[in-house]
């Protein structure tokens, strides 16, 4: 399959569902750990990557932070241009930020780290360093960590969200740390039917590739309420900062 099966993904009804799976509460409670996570001030330069439709940095750039927005998927950029013109919304990929010493901080939000392979991820990684000012501090959040993802894989799974049903098929190859899942979506008669792979990382294995890229880990949360991660926490919050 395609590797670079992101650039596609988030459009039709995948996108409406993504869009529905969030409210505005949800926001702006992840909004508000990023505030003090990052010890945000309205002014400071803010590098939001990837941005999908850009829910945090709009409501971030209400509150008077200087917001940059990067996504390659062109539904997702399209969508947050029309919500929130005020930010700096630019299509590329992550893995290829061309700025050094720009930003006062960063977040990497939902799943997105694990569109990609160790190599692939410490170019993220090392690129996401320079554009940070020294001192600059840096949010990595997945659900695709070993520690939380495999206690509970299911290979199958259903959800209803609003008029949407959404099912996934998941295959996990150990000896690859690589998930592939096949989403299907449906409403009425439309149905899309869309193939991913997402690659599996250990706690540890992404505190290394903070280090080797000039990060230094700070905390490890396993939700936004600021409980410390452990084996079998919903999600990874690690919190770096570059040195």
């Amino acid at each position: 399959m395609d590797s670079n099966w992101f650039e596609t993904f988030f459009d039709g009804l995948a996108l409406e569902l993504w869009r529905a799976t969030f409210p505005p509460e949800v926001t702006a409670q992840e909004a508000e750990f990023l505030v003090r996570q990052l010890e945000l001030r309205p002014g400071m330069a803010v590098l939001d990557v990837p941005c999908g439709n850009g829910r945090h940095a709009s409501e971030l750039a209400r509150r008077g932070i200087r917001m940059t927005g990067v996504d390659l998927a062109t539904g997702f950029l399209d969508e947050a241009r029309r919500t929130s013109p005020e930010v700096d919304w630019v299509q590329k990929d992550m893995r290829a930020l061309p700025w050094t010493e720009r930003f006062d901080a960063a977040y990497c939000w939902g799943n997105s780290f694990g569109y990609f392979d160790h190599t692939s991820c410490v170019r993220f990684l090392e690129a996401l360093a320079r554009a940070l000012k020294p001192g600059g501090r840096f949010l990595l959040d997945t659900g695709l960590v070993a520690e939380s993802l495999l206690p509970h894989l299911q290979s199958e799974r259903t959800l209803q969200i609003g008029d949407i049903a959404f099912a996934s098929r998941n295959v996990y190859d150990p000896l690859e740390g690589r998930l592939d899942i096949t989403y299907t979506f449906t409403r009425g008669n439309e149905r899309e039917v869309k193939a991913t792979q997402q690659w599996v990382h250990s706690a540890a294995e992404l505190n290394r590739m903070l280090r080797q890229s000039g990060l230094e880990p700070l905390r490890a949360f396993g939700e936004v309420d600021e409980r410390e991660y452990a084996l079998g926490s919903p999600r990874l919050i690690l919190l770096a900062r570059r040195g």
